[in-house]
């Protein structure tokens, strides 16, 4: 398997109380799933990137993180950043260069829970591309907003992957520059798609699509990798009670 640096992102805005973001409880499901499907071993790197108040609230009210910590296979470490003041602000996280030295690097949003090992896609990357995953079109403001509308693919930015340093770096340069407050719903996204079309040439927007599923729509077993539970975005309690759902089906044999 290819070795993997694998990044996501928790953090409460500044003036929301920490206690309130169910995003932590996200977390620790994510991180539950990671373990229990992930397949990481030792050769691989889970950074965490967060804000300053939410670390310190997970450290002076642990619950169940640390013995989830001790389950996990991988190297670990936190990557912290002062809380951000807007959601937009939240989401520039995601672009934050981070030096690896792995095969790859993955950024995922932590309400796409981890279903199958992830060498089921790392094991089909290619050197110098950049992956991800198509969810609807650019006619669709949620991925188009800042582009002309057409039928080509809209992606999500909540999972994409990497596998050049040189090209990490190009891909969020390019983000940086287009980012700005649009009033978009979908945040970052935009800019994301514009990004990632402005260097189209080594994109390759199949093999996340094909072990990814939206909400369950194409859900395959045996295959799909990644169960995305996505929308309403920002909406924490929402994606806490959607997320706990999709636990209870998958528990059920559902998805089976």
């Amino acid at each position: 398997m290819p070795s993997l640096f694998l990044n996501c992102a928790l953090f409460t805005l500044r003036d929301t109380p920490v206690k309130q973001n169910k995003y932590i409880l996200i977390f620790y499901t994510w991180l539950s799933k990671l373990i229990q499907n992930g397949g990481l071993t030792k050769d691989d790197f889970l950074l965490i990137s967060i804000d300053e108040r939410t670390m310190e609230y997970i450290k002076t009210t642990p619950k169940c993180l640390a013995y989830l910590f001790s389950q996990l296979k991988c190297p670990f470490a936190f990557k912290i950043f002062p809380a951000p003041p807007t959601l937009l602000d939240g989401m520039r996280i995601r672009y934050e260069p981070h030096t690896f030295t792995q095969d790859a690097y993955m950024y995922m949003d932590i309400d796409v829970l981890i279903m199958k090992p992830l060498k089921n896609i790392t094991d089909h990357f290619e050197s110098d591309r950049v992956y991800v995953c198509t969810e609807g079109t650019l006619r669709d403001p949620n991925y188009g907003a800042d582009m002309s509308a057409t039928d080509d693919p809209g992606y999500t930015s909540g999972i994409f992957a990497i596998t050049s340093p040189l090209l990490q770096q190009t891909l969020f340069r390019k983000v940086a520059e287009f980012y700005a407050d649009r009033g978009f719903y979908a945040q970052d996204q935009p800019f994301f798609n514009r990004a990632v079309y402005d260097i189209k040439d080594v994109v390759n927007n199949s093999l996340l699509t094909t072990y990814t599923s939206f909400n369950g729509w194409g859900y395959t077993p045996g295959r799909t990798a990644l169960l995305n539970c996505g929308g309403d975005v920002g909406d924490g309690s929402i994606h806490h009670d959607k997320i706990q759902e999709v636990i209870c089906l998958i528990d059920s044999g559902y998805f089976s």
